[in-house]
């Protein structure tokens, strides 16, 4: 558990990150959501579900969101694979 002092400097720069003045409330829910679909985060997505759904973020809405993050993981995969396939390459070459 953190310490007193740093759970309270956590909680404020969440709330900042959360309920800045410069995205709208709408965006800034939506990227919590495809952060913690990216990061794999299940309570986070947990929590920021049922906000969404407060918030009116329809279910078309919050699949496109899905498929940005599983377009962004596919393609991660996908330059893996071809870093390692180039390396493999490049060192047969030697």
């Amino acid at each position: 558990m953190l310490p007193e002092p740093q759970l309270k400097a956590f909680g404020n720069f969440y709330d900042s990150a959360r309920h800045n003045e410069i995205l709208e409330s709408k965006t800034t829910l939506l990227l919590h959501l495809a952060a913690s679909m990216a990061i794999g985060c299940i309570p986070c997505m947990e929590y920021y579900l049922p906000q969404a759904e407060k918030e009116g973020i329809t279910a078309a809405e919050i699949g496109a969101v899905q498929a940005v993050v599983m377009t962004v993981a596919a393609g991660r995969v996908n330059a893996q694979l071809r870093q390692v396939e180039k390396k493999i390459a490049e060192a047969k070459t030697m």
